[in-house]
């Protein structure tokens, strides 16, 4: 409806005057003209008869046909007419010469140009391809690409050792490619065949074969992984040994010990009384020796008198005063010494309780040591069992991290060799042609543009195999085949790889399996870490077109030798080491991945770990009594440091008190002898004045005082 309420008239549809079309159609032409420049040249039936429909009687010419000058065509009718016109008159034949020549001359030159440098190309992509999978240097000594053969044959090819770059990795006498030359022609290299002979490992070199190496960024990132890993676990297992054995020494033991001895408060107590007393009475033992030996050389001449020869009453009388004079200083000597030791005993009285004081605090300290150490003869070694696993876990790591570009290789190399059909359909925008009017039959094509159908090639301790190796498996249908068995620096290799690249195919893109006898295992993780053994390495791995791959097997390992930090104690490390020393065999079985999202992880199923902790159990038992006694005599030198200064001054005030009671011994013996020769010039003198009379006169006057007593009695 219009605005006013009315029907709006229908648009005519859009038109062009027939005068507007190209000139093979406004032409007038007979009916068998019609046919030959026109009709027979359109193949659509469905086209022809449209043409056909438009040309009517020609009004001014009889017998003549034409598409009516007047007329006016739909546009798309008009537009369909136009392109079939083009079709029609691109098929008009006729030779142009110079550009005939000019396209002929092209092709002779290049033609010249691919038999002169053919050989030569061939040959720079070799070496490129080889170097770039092996790292290493190629060489080649010589390249026959014989393309009307069908042949190509490569002599003299030696690949370097990327980890020994004086030396061949391989070195083949002569390989020879048999080609499809149809294929071709057609851009596609289908080699049906090849053979390889001459082949030797391990040859010499004359110069290194050594390359830059050109990691891609992928491959650092996946090897610091592994680095990180393995770091980590080092790092894990040395935390772990430190605060396990942290507390089996004897500075511990110590450590643990004196926050309760008792030795050194009691020291100090007892150093507060001793250390007054003993400057108190430092030097009286050697006064006192001094009194004593006086008194002692003086008696000696009253002692060792000889008396017998002396019979005057008189003399006897003068040596019985003088003896009488020394026994009293005698006396008086045996009193001051008894006074001395008298105040003496006194102090000692407050030495012998503090002395048994500290007896009592060093017994104490001995016991609390014993039971100290003795808590240790224990050993809590439960942990002792994820060291080790953690340290193999990290060797795994470094190996894995070794060898993973092996692996990232194999995957990187599969992926393409996957099908690129799929990819090619997908990516191509399918465009409509108009087809020549005939049937024509096309063989199914099943040959991709790089395919090698079998290869093989066997010589003294090696052999290789290959089929299906193609740029487009699902053509062929089948996946690629390897098999490979060689030996090389003793190391007997065995090794099947398929490799499914079909785009429907459920199998994983890269699968190997692989078997080696005498592989070498090294393992260096930074200057403390290291594994080296001889092994039997068997292994599945899986791997898909992501990059992330799956490891399967295990690793049978002889001669093994496993280096480790030194940690402290030094006792426990000892211990440590030669439990690991005890390890020359060891199977591991191994599960191993890695993803982008996830990195690398290794899982280990062995026993290891258990028989590595029963192992150090019993050595450490059996090192436990060296353990013991270097503890013991640490608490006995520290002990001695504590107590020693107070029970040095105890012992000394006790050598005082000795030395004084020595010298009143001393005294009491000369007094002795005093007394004796008292009594024997006594009685002498007795004898010779009297008898009887006057021994009664000395006992009634007795006392010291006998000589003046005697002094009535002589008369004078």
């Amino acid at each position: 409806m219009n605005k006013i309420g009315t029907d709006k008239p229908s648009k005519a549809p859009a038109a062009a005057a027939a005068k507007k079309l190209p000139g093979l159609l406004k032409k007038s032409y007979s009916k068998e003209e019609l046919e030959k420049k026109i009709l027979d040249r359109i193949y659509i039936p469905a086209d022809r008869k449209f043409v056909e429909g438009y040309f009517t009687a020609d009004k001014e010419h009889e017998d003549r046909l034409r598409i009516s000058y007047g007329m006016q065509i739909e546009k798309k009718d008009f537009k369909r007419l136009r392109r079939i016109a083009k079709d029609v008159r691109a098929q008009k034949f006729g030779i142009k010469f110079v550009p005939l020549a000019a396209a002929a001359g092209f092709v002779a030159v290049l033609c010249i140009v691919i038999f002169l440098f053919k050989d030569i190309v061939v040959k720079k992509i070799i070496v490129s391809g080889m170097q770039r999978v092996f790292s290493a240097k190629t060489e080649v000594g010589y390249v026959d690409f014989d393309i009307l053969g069908a042949k190509l044959e490569v002599k003299n090819l030696q690949q370097a050792d990327k980890n020994d770059v004086m030396k061949n990795l391989f070195q083949a006498g002569d390989v020879a490619f048999d080609f499809n030359l149809t294929e071709l022609l057609c851009g596609k290299f289908d080699a049906e065949n090849i053979t390889i002979a001459d082949v030797r490992t391990g040859t010499d070199r004359k110069t290194s074969g050594y390359l830059p190496p050109s990691k891609n960024k992928e491959e650092k990132k996946k090897t610091k992984d592994a680095d990180r890993k393995q770091n980590e676990l080092t790092a894990k297992a040395e935390a772990k040994l430190a605060s396990m054995f942290s507390g089996y020494t004897p500075e511990n033991i110590i450590k643990n010990i004196q926050a309760n001895l008792k030795s050194p408060a009691a020291a100090e107590e007892a150093g507060k009384t001793v250390g007054p007393l003993v400057a108190k009475w430092k030097n009286r033992p050697a006064a006192v020796e001094k009194s004593v030996k006086d008194f002692s050389d003086s008696a000696d001449k009253v002692i060792h008198a000889d008396w017998s020869k002396v019979n005057d009453p008189v003399k006897l009388k003068e040596a019985l005063e003088n003896v009488n004079a020394v026994v009293s200083q005698g006396q008086k000597l045996k009193n001051d010494t008894a006074a001395i030791l008298s105040d003496f005993e006194a102090d000692s009285a407050s030495v012998a309780v503090l002395s048994r004081k500290m007896t009592d605090a060093v017994a104490s300290d001995r016991a609390l040591a014993d039971a100290e150490i003795n808590k240790f003869k224990t050993l809590k070694d439960e942990g002792v069992r994820g060291v080790f696993d953690d340290t193999l876990d990290a060797f795994m790591y470094g190996l894995f991290g070794e060898y993973y570009p092996y692996i990232d290789d194999g995957i990187t190399l599969a992926a393409r060799l996957a099908s690129s059909s799929g990819k090619s359909a997908a990516g191509k925008k399918k465009t409509s042609r108009r087809m020549k009017g005939r049937d024509v039959q096309y063989k199914k094509d099943t040959v991709p543009g790089f395919l090698v159908q079998k290869a093989y090639g066997s010589g003294t301790g090696w052999t290789v195999f290959a089929e299906e190796i193609s740029s487009d498996p699902d053509k062929r249908g089948r996946p690629a085949v390897f098999a490979a068995e060689f030996s090389a620096d003793g190391v007997s290799n065995s090794i099947r790889a398929v490799v499914d690249g079909r785009t429907a195919a459920k199998n994983p893109l890269f699968s190997a399996d692989y078997t080696g006898t005498g592989f070498p295992v090294s393992v260096t993780i930074s200057d403390s870490y290291g594994m080296n053994a001889v092994s039997v390495v068997r292994c599945r791995i899986s791997g898909s077109a992501d990059g992330s791959f799956n490891a399967d097997g295990s690793v049978d390992m002889n001669n093994l030798r496993i280096a480790t930090p030194d940690f402290e104690p030094a006792v426990i490390c000892g211990v440590y080491r030669k439990a690991v020393d005890s390890f020359t065999t060891l199977k591991v079985d191994f599960s191993a991945g890695y993803t982008k999202a996830g990195g690398m992880n290794i899982t280990l199923g062995t026993d290891a770990g258990d028989r590595f902790a029963l192992i150090f159990r019993n050595l450490f038992n059996s090192e436990m009594t060296e353990i013991t006694a270097a503890a013991k005599e640490q608490v006995a030198a520290l002990l001695s440091e504590k107590t020693n200064g107070i029970m040095g001054e105890i012992a000394q005030f006790s050598n005082m008190q000795s030395a004084i009671k020595l010298q009143q011994s001393n005294l009491s013996a000369v007094n002795s002898q005093l007394n004796s020769v008292k009594k024997d010039i006594t009685d002498r003198l007795v004898k010779e004045t009297g008898g009887k009379a006057a021994r009664q006169a000395i006992d009634v006057l007795g006392g010291d005082d006998v000589s003046g007593k005697l002094k009535g009695f002589f008369g004078q």
